[in-house]
């Protein structure tokens, strides 16, 4: 066994060991607690900087939430203005008796950003009589990969169906198709599903051109016929030689009650009818909150003032179709 020296054992010696053994741990602690102290402040400051960062990507995006929502309402104001002078215009008129002008106050009002002339097997390659302008083909095409799918009525054939081709085609909506006059059997049923009805009120006996004679059914009987009370017809596109001033204005009665909701009509309009009976029509159109955003003049068959193409929007579906390409990263 070793033997110590005596001064191993002194008190003093034992305190001064003792002391150096706990500073050195004090250093050791001290060294830990600014390395923690340093690291969470580190921490923290990562932590406010990806706050910061998360709050003004929020404040962006209420800001362009709200550009888009104040764009949108400056075009629907511009266009309530524009309805409002139609109306001051058509309560300061005279009688007209020259049928080449009694159109002439039934301008478009509204603007759709992607209208174009829909009707041909080729995007954008639509031309001449027959084709009609549409507004949002794309989100029409998106709605229709949707649960809700998209509905198209065409009224009037003739057994001419590019429009049907297109709307198969490129929106990819469920359609039908409607001509009481065709005397050969309808050539389109791989894209329509075709009914032999014909436009009206409800029981009327109609001809067209004096020719065919058939017994009409309303929009409304049509929809409950086909089951389709509670779908929204995304287009109603019509050319049925006169019915029109006898089946839309009550069908608008059921628009504006919020009955039945279309988002958009393509009508040829026939038969210059005096201006006052032409002002009702437009009126019933506007308490349906439908906008015209298209008027073109029939030159092909109608010298260009006895029948005019319209297109008429709703309020909604406008908004929802300039959303879409002035801010596309809205909902809604």
């Amino acid at each position: 066994m070793m033997d110590l020296p005596p001064s191993a054992f002194k008190p003093d010696r034992l305190l001064r060991q003792n002391w150096r053994g706990s500073i050195g741990g004090v250093a050791i602690g001290v060294a830990i607690g600014v390395a923690m102290v340093v690291a969470g402040y580190n921490f923290g400051i990562m932590t406010i900087s990806a706050c910061n960062n998360s709050v003004t990507a929020k404040a962006n995006d209420n800001k362009t939430h709200q550009s888009c929502q104040q764009l949108l309402n400056a075009l629907d104001d511009t266009s309530d203005r524009r309805r409002k002078s139609r109306h001051d215009a058509i309560d300061e008129s005279r009688p007209s008796t020259n049928k080449r002008t009694r159109y002439d106050m039934f301008e478009p009002e509204a603007v759709c950003f992607t209208e174009e002339r829909f009707g041909s097997g080729e995007r954008y390659k639509a031309y001449g009589d027959g084709p009609k302008f549409v507004c949002g083909v794309d989100v029409l095409a998106a709605k229709s990969n949707s649960s809700t799918g998209c509905l198209v009525y065409s009224i009037g054939s003739n057994n001419q169906i590019d429009f049907e081709i297109a709307v198969n085609r490129f929106l990819g909506c469920e359609i039908h198709t409607f001509d009481p006059t065709l005397s050969k059997p309808f050539i389109g049923g791989r894209y329509a599903t075709f009914h032999p009805w014909g436009l009206g009120k409800d029981g009327d006996e109609m001809s067209i051109k004096g020719k065919t004679k058939f017994t009409a059914k309303s929009l409304e009987h049509i929809m409950k016929e086909l089951g389709h009370e509670k779908r929204t017809i995304d287009i109603l596109k019509i050319d049925c030689e006169g019915c029109e001033w006898s089946a839309l204005p009550p069908f608008f009665e059921l628009m504006a009650s919020e009955k039945v909701r279309v988002d958009q009509v393509q009508i040829e309009m026939h038969s210059p009818k005096p201006v006052s009976e032409i002002a009702d029509f437009f009126l019933a159109a506007d308490k349906a909150k439908l906008r015209i955003f298209h008027k073109e003049r029939n030159h092909w068959g109608c010298r260009g003032y006895k029948c005019l193409e319209y297109a008429f929007i709703s309020e909604s579906f406008l908004r929802e179709a300039n959303r879409a390409t002035i801010c596309p990263d809205e909902e809604g």
